[in-house]
């Protein structure tokens, strides 16, 4: 999704290649061993559960930046993911234009993905639900332009197998999952 909502930007070519592994990388830092059983917890995350979890992003930016082709712009995207719109995120309380474009980006493309993805807690939402969900919280957590070019963006719903705007919200039964790229091609 983020390289979606990047194209629709029309970004550079070196600021698309730049979101597209952030994108891949943003959670890198969950695969230390403390993050395992908060990943793998059905109820909510105590206090202290969520002040863990809130170091994945330095976590995953510090991993990141080993690599010195991936320091710079791409590690302050993933760095900065979490960083709501309004200040009020993590890890550095940025914001609005102080965000990487490229975490905010991320921001609302893991969202999206999250919101309509099953979890073991709840069905995955619809599409139109998600974007009510992101137009509910534009402006404080998310980009609000950023919002307004998803829910209008055509090639964010063939993405995620919605050719037009669903109606009402609903909290949707188990979906079926689009079909992978292969499957598209060999049709």
């Amino acid at each position: 999704y983020a390289l979606a909502i990047a194209r629709e930007l029309k970004l550079p070519a070196t600021d698309l290649d730049s979101i597209k592994r952030a994108a891949l990388l943003h959670d890198v830092g969950k695969i230390y061993e403390e993050f395992a059983p908060l990943l793998r917890k059905e109820g909510k995350l105590t206090p202290e559960e969520k002040m863990t979890m809130q170091t994945h992003v330095t976590r995953s930016a510090q991993l990141v930046a080993t690599a010195a082709r991936l320091r710079g712009m791409v590690e302050a995207m993933i760095r900065h993911h979490h960083e709501n719109f309004d200040g009020s995120g993590y890890p550095d309380g940025l914001a609005g234009e102080q965000i990487p474009v490229g975490a905010r980006v991320i921001m609302i493309a893991d969202t999206l993905d999250a919101m309509t993805t099953d979890r073991p807690y709840r069905n995955a939402l619809t599409l139109g639900c998600a974007i009510e969900e992101l137009e509910k919280y534009a402006g404080r957590q998310f980009d609000p332009d950023l919002v307004r070019l998803v829910s209008k963006s055509a090639s964010i719903r063939r993405l995620l197998g919605a050719e037009a705007r669903p109606g009402p919200s609903t909290v949707s039964t188990p979906r079926t999952r689009p079909p992978t790229w292969a499957q598209r091609i060999a049709r």
